[in-house]
């Protein structure tokens, strides 16, 4: 009976037989018959192998970034969640049963989404830019919100979120308001670091593309109608390879996996919790 592990390439098939890594063990394999993915094998390149029932590997497909990014972020919000737990019994053995007990009101699983959020906001990228020779570059969420408050790549350096900032705390404290408000409504507070992504998410989306579209305006200002159409066409092409550069980062599928555990928790206490005035 065959089976499917995930592995890692160490040795791509460039120069003859490739070597993937699985398990804590090294396997040859072929390009020819066993690589079952419309782009060639690279090294680091993350696989899912298929073994036969004598171990051998009879095939390999290559994993999307997207696949790999949502998988690391699912462990890192498991791994949150574990910590969290962790920390409250080190509390509690420690002589600090407030702590604990309050932590256990709020629950583990929230407690943990709730870091990884955090972790996910400012400490993970949230996107990266390849710019070719001049390297690499990201920015967290929260840098993100110094971008669009300033409108500028200064902002990475310092400067403010300004309201966005201001909304990105306050988010993060509505996720707690059932615990200090006990009307139904208050479970809508666990949905609004969702809410603020997707808000960030649009605001992002159109200021990016009415600045594209102004570079694009001046860049046909000039010259002659041919010349002006030519670089209206150079400023196009400028720009969708600017978009192709932008890849979304670690940070942004926790954040997004933590936010929709938060907000389907609140749904969930709003739904269960019964309207003012019905005591049936």
């Amino acid at each position: 009976m065959s089976s499917i592990r995930r592995g890692r390439v160490l040795r791509d098939t460039s120069t003859g037989e490739g070597l993937v890594f699985v398990d804590g063990a090294q396997h040859p394999f072929r390009l020819e018959g066993m690589w079952q993915s419309e782009y060639a094998p690279k090294v680091n390149m993350a696989v899912d192998v298929e073994f036969d029932d004598q171990g051998r590997v009879v095939a390999l497909r290559s994993v999307s970034a997207q696949t790999a990014a949502g998988e690391q972020a699912a462990q890192a919000l498991g791994a949150a969640q574990e910590s969290a737990r962790k920390i409250a019994a080190e509390f509690q053995s420690k002589g600090l049963p407030v702590i604990q007990q309050y932590a256990q009101r709020v629950g583990y699983p929230i407690l943990g989404a709730l870091a990884a959020l955090v972790i996910g906001w400012f400490f993970l990228p949230a996107a990266s830019m390849d710019l070719g020779f001049m390297g690499k570059n990201s920015v967290t969420f929260y840098q993100g919100l110094k971008l669009l408050n300033s409108g500028g790549i200064a902002a990475l350096g310092g400067g403010s979120a300004g309201i966005y900032g201001l909304l990105c705390f306050l988010s993060l404290l509505a996720v707690l308001l059932p615990q200090v408000w006990s009307d139904r409504r208050a479970g809508f507070g666990m949905m609004s670091p969702l809410v603020l992504m997707l808000l960030i998410g649009i605001i992002g989306y159109f200021k990016m593309s009415s600045q594209f579209s102004a570079g694009t305006e001046a860049a046909g200002a000039f010259g002659g109608a041919e010349f002006q159409q030519m670089a209206r066409e150079a400023a196009r092409q400028a720009a969708a390879e600017m978009r192709k550069a932008i890849s979304i980062g670690l940070g942004t599928y926790l954040s997004v996996i933590a936010a929709l555990y938060l907000a389907w928790q609140g749904w969930s206490r709003t739904r269960a919790a019964k309207p003012p005035g019905n005591t049936g």
